[in-house]
């Protein structure tokens, strides 16, 4: 099936109204050269009306006084009303166009009693009185129906005009409810195809500025928008999978940094498991069978321990997917205590304050990389020992959210470095000491479970991270179990 794309929408939008704004004129025109003409016509009648009172004036003032330049001057009156009705003669539309003609015959007959009155005026002796006052009243009952019919074409004509203004209020409502119907259906059109899949985008863009990948539902039509949130669920997916490759090379960076302490765990017991096997070898001749079972029992112990040092060493190196899932927050910790206890030197202590009970959604693998991240920056941030890690934890119940506090008591971080100090690349190490990626692996994880981080430090009076993270309300498992 065919289907327009949004540049044709957009361009069938743009010419439809065009063409509603057209036909809008054009009748806004057409209707004001009505009403032009309907008020041109209105004005002539009234001038009419008013022309044919100073005829009846003049008349009055002839019968008075006969005096030639009254009779001149209501002939003058009365062609200037004729040429009044040659103007609204042509006008098919006029109401009543019978009243044209009456009015036209009836000044015709003024007229001609006028000129017959002023005739007799002129041959009448003391005889002829009768016919005088006869000619007399035939003018006025012609004038007083002239009078009639003029006022009667001006109620006709401002009828018309009543008419016309009721008439136009009528179209002008139809036409502004059909804009008004029109821009609704446009503006629907355009936040629906344009509007709302942008601000999903700018939505889910803030998201990613946040750390959370959420692809994007693709509308069916397949127009340019669908091909701009394919492209951009692309981009997310390469995105989240890039960051995956970020995450995991800075764990293997932390595995190369935990390698000597690791080496120097497993020495320990393999060394007590070497001696343990001698001295089962050398007592197997004198069969003292009691001693050798607790010499077997050792070597199955130092076993274990290295079992555990490896088995901790492998759990923290494997790829894993995102998930989240309640925790104790004490015991993922404590993994990350233990991995990085082999290169803790002796005069550094980690301080642990966490409410046994106090549960976190986390993704355990990623949130024990966080905080090994953590120590780490914390130990290098104290060159010279001795020196205090502390871990503190607590529930912010208000917010629903457990704030932790990893602080130090190393060298500090100046204004300038704080700025940037969760930037990738960004290390405020000498070259050759770091990657620049701790941090920005750890304000990555925190982020990715809806949570914050932020730092406060002053140079040379150590450095506290606070970090806020979901609670968990329901009981998670124990991970020793």
């Amino acid at each position: 099936m065919f289907q327009l794309n949004l540049r044709q929408k957009m361009i069938g939008f743009f010419v439809l109204k065009l063409a509603f704004f057209i036909s809008l004129g054009a009748f806004l025109y057409n209707d004001f050269e009505k009403f032009n003409e309907d008020v041109t016509i209105l004005i002539r009648a009234i001038r009419l009306s008013n022309t044919c009172l100073e005829i009846r004036r003049y008349e009055k003032n002839y019968i008075m006084r006969s005096e030639l330049e009254d009779f001149l001057t209501a002939q003058k009156y009365i062609n200037e009303a004729i040429e009044y009705l040659a103007f609204v003669q042509n006008d098919l539309n006029r109401p009543k166009p019978q009243l044209v003609g009456k009015i036209e015959t009836k000044l015709q007959q003024y007229r001609s009693a006028f000129k017959a009155l002023k005739d007799n005026c002129e041959i009448c002796s003391e005889h002829e009185i009768k016919f005088l006052n006869d000619s007399r009243e035939l003018l006025r009952t012609i004038g007083k129906e002239l009078i009639a019919l003029s006022d009667e074409f001006v109620i006709a004509e401002q009828n018309k005009l009543s008419r016309f203004v009721q008439h136009f209020q009528i179209q002008l409502f139809f036409y502004l409810l059909l804009l008004g119907v029109f821009t609704i259906f446009t503006t629907a059109m355009i936040f629906k195809t344009l509007i709302r899949p942008l601000k999903l985008i700018e939505v889910a863009a803030n998201t990613i500025a946040k750390n959370r990948f959420t692809p994007l539902p693709l509308p069916d039509k397949k127009d340019e928008l669908h091909s701009v949130l394919r492209a951009f669920n692309k981009m997310v997916k390469e995105l989240e999978e890039q960051q995956e490759q970020l995450f995991q090379a800075k764990k293997l960076s932390s595995i190369g940094t935990l390698a000597s302490g690791t080496a120097h765990q497993l020495n320990n017991p393999l060394n007590n498991i070497s001696t343990s096997c001698q001295i089962a070898l050398s007592e197997l001749k004198e069969g003292d069978c009691q001693f050798i079972e607790g010499l077997l029992k050792n070597i199955e112990q130092e076993t274990h321990r290295a079992s555990d040092t490896v088995k901790g060493l492998l759990e923290f190196s494997r790829a894993q997917t995102f998930s989240i899932q309640p925790a104790f927050l004490d015991e993922v910790v404590e993994r990350a205590v233990r991995l990085v206890s082999s290169d803790v030197p002796a005069d550094i202590t980690i301080k642990k304050k966490i409410p046994a009970d106090l549960a976190v959604k986390v993704d355990i693998q990623k949130m024990t990389e966080a905080l090994l991240n953590l120590l780490l920056n914390a130990l290098q941030a104290i060159p010279e020992p001795p020196g205090t890690i502390s871990i503190t934890a607590a529930a912010d119940g208000e917010n629903k959210n457990a704030v932790i506090t990893v602080e130090d008591t190393g060298c500090g971080i100046d204004e300038t470095s704080m700025q940037k100090i969760f930037d990738p690349f960004y290390t405020t190490k000498n070259v050759g000491k770091g990657t620049g990626l701790g941090l920005a692996v750890v304000y990555g994880i925190i982020k990715k479970h809806s949570g914050t981080i932020k730092v406060e430090s002053k140079l040379g009076q150590g450095t506290k991270f606070i970090i806020t993270l979901p609670l968990a309300f329901e009981k998670p498992k124990s991970l020793e179990s």
